[in-house]
């Protein structure tokens, strides 16, 4: 509890600086630069006092949609230009917005004109001590005045995705099919670029023809900043000092996560595997995790590490784990592994049901090419793989061991 109090303190410093150095902060008496949300309203005008209240109820109102019977299409009216909910690639929003959570404001503070920025928390509801007053996550969004507000009868402020708003502040480089957005002091490589441009092109054709593009490729210079421009300010489940594994586990610390259905963020400038995972997400929204993210490491790697860097490893694994049962994948579901480049440095912590599925990819591939790969991506169970390749459920387990 005390590394979440020093953490959660941490993270409102932070977020009191924002990446956009023109930003307007409103100042407060109590910590200059941050107000905090049960601020004395002497502070500040009744104007924005009614603007801090509007942001404040059309936040909770969205978070009540989730436990109400609220459609989609009302849920996406909370947002700009009924825009997507970046925190839900986050666990699939369960983190965020559970009926076994609270969600808490914690801040709301003006950046400029018709522009506030809403940092919120989750923390557990479960029963028992250990539990009393565990913060999970701290994110942050803005919200926008772009709405008719009807004489101050209506709300007129819409939720736009912190990476959203922070885009137009970074720098834009288009090559083909791709564009870049980074900071001003960060020039694009174009040789890794042109390389990039080509690999996605080439996987487009393969896998998503009806694509229609741009990849939009955000790049921050670290695992910090990239967590910052997520929105995503703390997770007490990938936390180096609160989890059991790390990806920080070598100089080759690497972030990188799809949004939507066109945005990559990464601390990589050419971060194969997140592009292909996003195109395939694109096209094919319904496939299995496994094999989405098998094909993604098959043909992209990880990081800076290849294939078949990714397959030794899981092949040494395997081997001092002969008890551990690969014909139910609840065996595996929730475990990662330490994956090491060819100098035997392990350079990140990868969940083991991407490779496993990058293994069967390319078996596949290799007994029947791009076809049988598809039909892998029309797959809706675990079991459904293994009937579409013709493999009895008694023999999924030697299968894949087999293959590496």
């Amino acid at each position: 509890m005390n590394i979440q109090k020093t953490a959660l303190s941490l993270i409102l410093l932070a977020a009191a600086s924002s990446f956009c150095a023109a930003q307007e902060v409103t100042r407060s008496a109590q910590i200059p630069g941050l107000r905090p949300y049960k601020i004395d309203l002497e502070y500040i005008t009744k104007a924005e006092k009614d603007s801090v209240r509007m942001v404040a109820e059309l936040w909770k109102g969205y978070v009540e949609s989730f436990t109400s019977s609220a459609d989609e299409t009302r849920r996406r009216s909370y947002w700009v230009d009924g825009s997507p909910d970046y925190l839900q690639e986050f666990d699939d929003g369960n983190l965020l917005y559970s009926s076994f959570r609270e969600n808490r404001i914690l801040d709301i503070r003006k950046l400029g004109e018709g522009t506030y920025e809403l940092i919120a928390a989750t923390f557990s509801k479960l029963p028992g001590e250990d539990y009393e007053g565990w913060m999970e996550t701290v994110f942050r969004v803005c919200a926008k005045a772009v709405a008719p507000g009807n004489g101050g009868k209506d709300n007129p402020f819409r939720l736009c995705n912190w990476l959203d708003a922070e885009l137009p502040a970074l720098t834009k480089t288009s090559f083909k099919g791709i564009e870049y957005y980074s900071f001003s002091d960060s020039k694009v490589p174009k040789r890794t670029a042109s390389r990039l441009s080509a690999f996605a092109r080439t996987f487009i054709n393969e896998y998503a023809p009806d694509f229609s593009g741009p990849i939009r490729y955000v790049v921050a210079p670290s695992i910090d900043q990239c967590e910052r421009l997520s929105g995503m300010l703390f997770n007490a489940y990938s936390n180096p000092l609160m989890s059991s594994v790390s990806g920080k586990t070598s100089d080759r610390a690497f972030y990188g996560r799809t949004f939507g259905s066109d945005t990559v963020l990464s601390n990589y400038w050419d971060d194969r595997r997140d592009a292909a995972l996003l195109l395939l997400r694109s096209a094919w929204p319904k496939a299995l995790p496994m094999i989405q993210e098998g094909v993604a490491a098959y043909h992209g790697g990880y990081m800076d590490l290849s294939y078949s860097d990714i397959k030794s490893s899981l092949r040494r694994y395997l081997a001092g784990k002969k008890e551990l049962d690969l014909s139910d994948d609840d065996n595996f579901y929730d475990l990662a592994i330490p994956v090491a480049g060819k100098d035997g440095v392990t350079s990140a912590v990868v969940p083991l049901e991407g490779l496993i599925g990058a293994a069967i990819v390319e078996y596949s591939l290799t007994q029947n090419g791009h076809g049988l790969v598809c039909r892998l991506l029309e797959c809706g169970s675990y079991a459904d793989i293994f009937k579409t390749l013709g493999i009895p459920s008694s023999d999924i387990n030697d299968f894949i061991r087999g293959i590496l």
